[in-house]
């Protein structure tokens, strides 16, 4: 029993000591699972042998335990013996890691010994030490300092090398760090002083060729190459080509000078960081913005100058009929200043978009580098581009000379129509006084071009850019003002300065300010201060001197009219397709509307104003016209009367007139000779000029004319052929014109740059009111002219038959002298109108006479007291010369005079005779007119009693009965 546990102890510390080893070895190995299961069984044993109550079971467990030992013993002989080798290298190598570790626990002892020593020792030379420590660090800053001023002394040569290469943001680099340097660490160093005062001159020289490069880009880089490339072609088109190429470089950049502005402008935002260029303030708001406006003044100048050395002077022409005229469409002046103002804006859009592009570069660097830079905006570039268009604006529409110019105009001008009868009325003529028209000192125009005037004179070291600026908008007449505004003219201009100018060029102004008011983000309503200056001059200026010229025109149209001169020019005839002369009265208002017709397609915005104006002159035109009609067909009073004119005026008269179909072809342009000989037969003409004479003669009665009852003057019918004729196409040309404006009511299209914009049908309607009264006052004239020659025949041939001598013995071979005169007056008439109205209207006054005549003196009989051979002879003798008269002025013969001769030559027959060729032949006149011829015979045999006549009379009556019922 005792011998049992010695044994097992003896076993355990001997497995103990193995396993003692084997740990030591296998602690390098990672432990398996059975190792640890076995363990883990051992102490599981151990925990039962010492928890055993009797021997048996402790035997028990013995011998399991001896088992179990003996299977272990045997597994491990198995794993030395397999593992032999390994078991050796790992005990040789514990081996010698056991050693070194050994040894190293010996050095570090030694270390610590030899730390304390040195301790021990620093202890005693710790100030010693110190000493030398700042010694050190003093030798070694001042080979710092050395070599910073080495660097210093080099950098004026490497700043150039960087400049010479385009290398600005080295440069500038470079020379801010130095300059930094020699503000701190170099401060006291004497001999940099020089040096110092050379990188600072650098610095400066710099920053301003920095700024002017910049300015190259923005100004003269792409707009310079614009106007280059433009010398190449010629005409709009290679100008907007040219453009677009242009916008195209300056939007996208290229190559090597978008990598340099780029490069530039990185450059010009980095001093902010580092400070040192311009004091630290690097490129700030007004480094570009004070030079901006006179950038583009440059620009203009640049543009004109070349522009004028591209189109020489021409030599001077006749002088323009309208002061518009040499400002149309197609006129040098008008091409010259829309060339120029396309081309400058074409640049202001370039520099725009180089700005925009700046802007762009100059924040994504600044954020780029963490800094605020103060910079400009793009409504800061809009504005000065604004300020610089109305200071050239301000000498093309020549501004200094308008309000010397102007003596008077209406204080305001609104849409509604304006009374131009006022400049007519006769007023005492006004002393003549110098004085401004309108001032434009307050406006925002004004404020603008002083302020950049200023800046010039400022840098002139004077006023006189400054009082030529105030010259140019305020038009004093002072002596200092005269000789500015004589500089002023001085100035390079592309065409003479002229309110008018404002003309040809408002549209290309209105599209460029619609870009600006797009780009600006202006809301609805509101607007650019450009189109406030150019509104604000049309209203106060150009409309003002408009109506001042308009009632000029008129006042010399009513003056023309007064001495009835006309215009024989055969070009402006042509021009006017016309081939009659017409009154220069006509022809001068109709200019005027002309030039307001234009007005409507190059001032849209003011088309009904225009309109309005239009009607104004043409309702003071139509009063004027009518008063010289009146002055011709009413001269002294009311109580003394024209007939002619009273007749044209009577409803009955002139409406039978106007229905019959002469007038009806006359009217529609057709000759009277187709239409009529076309439609109408021989007999329908007779008997409708048979009827125009019957009612012209009893409208008349038979009383005789008196002579201040007829336009006795040929020059006062050629006067109202006149008249006629230039209302009659000034009406027309009136009709057109309103046919051809677009109505607000019915146009839809969008209104295109130069075209007439639609106007009020109300205006249009008045506008063709006003052309009807025109063209109804030329029928007038006309229907006074067709009765004022039938009244001349009157006038001469009804004292012909009342002034007797038809039953004379003697037998005069000449006709009456009242037939002369009457030949002779119509010869007058046929000159004059010939020369005045067309062929065609002539024929209208002239056709129809002959059976007029003939009705006159085949009525005339009645009053004819008695007649023989020799009295028929004379009037046979009147009636073949008017016959022959007439056929010289209508070319044809006139039949009803050879009816009227045969009627007197019928008197050569007695009674009987007469009856028994009607009752033979039939009846060739009417029952009164063989009446009145058988009464004549009657009185002219003063042996046959009354009741022959009655015999007569009646048998007549009986023979016209039977042919009547007969036929």
């Amino acid at each position: 029993m005792n011998s049992t546990p010695s044994r097992v102890e003896s076993v355990r510390k001997s497995r103990a000591r193995q396993n003692w080893a084997l740990r030591g070895v296998l602690s390098w190995v990672k432990p398996s699972e059975d190792t640890i299961f076995q363990s883990g069984l051992l102490m599981s044993v151990i925990r039962t042998l010492s928890a055993s109550e009797s021997n048996e079971q402790r035997d028990r467990e013995k011998a399991r335990l001896e088992r179990e030992y003996r299977k272990s013993d045997q597994r491990l002989d198995q794993l030395i013996t397999n593992h032999d080798q390994s078991l050796k290298d790992v005990m040789q190598i514990f081996g010698e890691v056991s050693g070194r570790l050994a040894e190293a626990r010996k050095r570090i002892r030694t270390i610590k010994d030899n730390l304390a020593a040195c301790k021990r020792l620093l202890h005693c030379k710790r100030d010693e030490l110190k000493e030398r420590w700042l010694e050190g660090v003093e030798h070694k800053h001042v080979m710092l300092l050395l070599e910073q001023i080495d660097e210093v002394r080099d950098v004026g040569e490497r700043v150039g090398s960087y400049i010479s290469k385009k290398h600005y943001l080295h440069a500038t680099q470079l020379l801010v760090t130095s300059l930094t340097r020699l503000g701190t660490d170099l401060k006291m160093v004497e001999a940099l002083k020089d040096v110092n005062l050379d990188l600072h001159a650098r610095r400066e020289k710099l920053h301003e060729g920095l700024i002017d490069e910049l300015h190259k880009h923005l100004y003269q880089r792409w707009t310079k190459e614009v106007l280059a490339l433009r010398r190449q072609g010629s005409g709009r088109d290679s100008t907007n080509t040219l453009t677009r190429a242009g916008s195209d470089r300056a939007s996208i950049g290229t190559g090597k000078s978008d990598k340099s502005r780029k490069n530039l402008l990185e450059m010009m935002t980095t001093p902010n960081k580092i400070k040192g260029l311009a004091e630290g303030e690097g490129l700030q708001e007004d480094t570009i913005k004070r030079r901006m406006q006179k950038e583009l003044g440059i620009i203009i100048h640049r543009t004109t100058q070349q522009i004028v050395e591209y189109h020489p002077s021409a030599p001077p022409d006749d002088p323009p009929v309208s002061s518009l005229a040499y400002l149309k469409a197609d006129s040098r002046e008008a091409k010259l200043l829309q060339e120029l103002l396309q081309v400058v804006f074409d640049q202001f859009r370039l520099v725009v978009a180089a700005h925009q592009s700046v802007l762009v570069s100059m924040r994504a660097s600044s954020d780029k580098h963490g800094i605020e830079v103060h910079l400009y905006t793009m409504p800061d570039v809009w504005s000065k581009v604004q300020a610089a268009l109305q200071v050239m604006l301000s000498e093309y529409l020549d501004l200094s000379q308008l309000g010397a110019n102007q003596q008077q105009a209406p204080a305001t001008f609104t849409e509604t129509a304006t009374d131009l009868s006022s400049f007519f009325t006769k007023k005492r003529t006004p002393r003549s006084k110098n004085f401004s028209l309108f001032k434009f000192e307050a406006s925002y125009h004004a404020m603008t071009m002083n302020s950049y005037l200023m800046e010039q004179a400022a840098g002139q070291g004077g006023l006189d850019g400054f009082e030529i600026g105030l010259s140019a908008i305020d038009g004093n007449t002072s002596s200092n003002t005269n000789s500015n505004s004589k500089k002023m003219t001085e100035k390079m201009l592309v065409c003479p300065a002229s309110p008018h100018n404002i003309t040809a060029i408002f549209n290309p102004l209105q599209s460029f300010i619609r870009e600006i008011e797009d780009a600006l983000g202006c809301s609805p309503g509101t607007h650019c201060t450009l189109y406030v200056f150019i509104t604000d001059y049309i209203k106060d200026a150009f409309l003002a001197q408009l109506h001042v010229e308009t009632a000029g025109r008129l006042e010399q149209a009513t003056k023309a009219l007064d001495q009835w001169r006309t215009c024989r020019e055969a070009t402006l005839l042509k021009t006017m397709k016309v081939n009659r002369p017409l009154l220069q009265s006509s022809i001068s208002v109709w200019q005027s509307i002309e030039e307001l017709r234009w007005l409507l397609g190059a001032l849209p915005l003011y088309a009904d104003h225009f309109v309005s104006m239009m009607c104004n002159t043409l309702m003071n035109y139509r009063e004027t016209c009518q008063a010289a009609y009146r002055g011709i067909t009413q001269p002294d009073s009311e109580d003394k009367r024209i007939i002619s004119a009273t007749w044209a005026k009577d409803e009955d008269i002139s409406r039978f007139l106007r229905d019959l179909p002469n007038w009806r072809a006359l009217q529609a342009g057709v000759s009277s000779e187709c239409n009529i000989e076309g439609d109408e037969n021989p007999e329908e003409v007779g008997e409708r000029n048979r009827k125009e004479a019957e009612i012209l003669t009893g409208n008349l009665g038979d009383q005789l004319i008196p002579q201040h009852e007829i336009l006795a003057d040929p020059a006062q019918l050629r006067t109202l052929a006149h008249l006629q004729e230039s209302l009659e196409w000034f009406g027309s040309c009136i009709v057109k014109f309103a046919t051809s404006l677009p109505k607000k009511s019915t146009s839809n299209s969008i209104l295109v740059s130069g075209e007439v914009p639609p106007v009020s049908d109300a205006s249009v309607q008045t506008l063709t009111s006003l052309a009807k009264d025109f063209e109804e006052l030329a029928h007038t004239c006309l229907l006074v002219l067709h009765l004022e020659v039938r009244l001349h025949c009157f006038f001469y041939l009804l004292p012909v038959a009342r002034g007797g001598g038809f039953a004379s013995g003697l037998d005069s071979q000449e006709p009456d002298s009242e037939v002369l005169k009457l030949i002779k007056d119509l010869a007058t008439i046929d000159e004059a109108l010939s020369n005045t109205l067309h062929p065609r209207k002539c024929k209208y006054i002239f056709e129809g006479l002959g059976p007029l005549i003939a009705n006159i003196l085949m009525t005339s009989v009645v009053h004819i007291r008695r007649i023989n051979e020799n009295g028929i002879k004379k009037m046979c003798r009147n009636i073949f010369s008017i016959q022959q008269q007439l056929t010289n002025i209508t070319m044809t013969r006139e039949l009803a005079l050879d009816q009227a001769r045969q009627y007197y030559e019928m008197l050569y027959n007695s009674p009987d005779e007469i009856l028994n060729a009607i009752m033979n032949r039939g009846k060739q006149f009417s029952e009164l007119e063989y009446i009145n011829a058988l009464q004549l015979l009657h009185r002219s045999s003063p042996g046959h009693s009354q009741e022959l006549l009655q015999t007569s009379l009646q048998r007549l009556s009986e023979i016209l009965g039977d042919i009547g019922v007969t036929v």
